[in-house]
């Protein structure tokens, strides 16, 4: 080791042994305060809030298949058949064909085709779907059952017809059967082949029926005849005589000579008794 080094060497040391002995250990830190004690939370008991009752549902109108008697009770009242709503009572399905159409095709390069649409319509009723009366404008013969024509569409002219049965006075879907294509029935103003499953349709109406009481009550207290004395006086107009006026003496008579005359006569009458 060289000089050089041993002097750095012994100056580095006293240097840090300078440096320990001026530092003094550091202070105890200072006690940090207590947080003072938060204020009592009070606390509320929750609301509960009563739980209301729910509404009821409304009355379940039934279901009533519309007979004559049902449609004469509507006629008496204040309303019109037509306000009521009609509901069909099964599903059905109209089928239409509307032939062969022809339908022609030219593409840019001058090539074509031809197609040939077999165009068919097919209307589907679900049953319970509502319908509308539509007022029939032919005469119903006097006696006879009575028809419905039914709209289930918005279009008017598209009905159903429902002919009354004597059976049992409903009214059932009007149809046709023939025996190798089916059964087909008028839907305005075309003929439809139509399919159902089970009974034949009918409609039918809700309508309930209750009895509703209201009596009125009256008290009478009588009638009586009114006395005299309470009976007002009536005013009979002024009938008294007026005086007659006094007999006209002639000019040319004195009243002094019309005395006499009546003095003659007096004694006259005296001379005779």
């Amino acid at each position: 080791m060289t000089y050089k080094s041993t002097a750095i060497f012994l100056a580095l040391g006293i240097f840090l042994a300078g440096v320990l002995v001026g530092c003094k250990t550091p202070p105890p830190p200072e006690p940090t305060p207590a947080p003072a004690p938060l204020p009592p939370v009070r606390k509320e008991a929750p609301v509960t809030r009563e739980a209301r009752p729910a509404a009821p549902p409304p009355p379940e109108i039934p279901a009533r298949p519309v007979t004559r008697g049902i449609l004469e009770l509507i006629g008496k009242s204040a309303y019109e058949t037509r306000d009521l709503q009609y509901f069909i009572s099964s599903g059905i399905t109209l089928e239409h064909g509307k032939g062969m159409q022809i339908d022609i095709e030219i593409y840019q390069g001058g090539e074509g085709m031809i197609k040939e649409i077999n165009a068919q319509e097919k209307i589907i009723i679900p049953k319970d779907t509502g319908g509308i009366l539509i007022p029939d404008t032919d005469p119903a013969i006097p006696g006879g059952p009575r028809t419905l024509k039914i709209c289930f569409d918005d279009v008017d002219e598209h009905t159903l017809t429902f002919r009354e049965n004597s059976a049992d006075n409903r009214f059932y879907l009007v149809f046709r059967e023939d025996r190798q294509y089916g059964e087909f029935t008028e839907y305005g103003n075309e003929t439809y082949r139509v399919d159902f499953k089970g009974e034949i349709p009918y409609v039918y109406v809700k309508l309930d029926e209750r009895t509703d009481d209201q009596p009125r009550t009256r008290e009478l207290r009588g009638r009586y005849v009114a006395s005299r004395e309470n009976t007002p006086e009536t005013t009979v107009p002024d009938s008294t005589p007026q005086p007659s006026p006094a007999p006209q003496v002639p000019a040319n008579v004195s009243p002094s000579a019309v005395q006499s005359d009546d003095d003659e006569l007096d004694l006259n009458t005296l001379l005779e008794l």
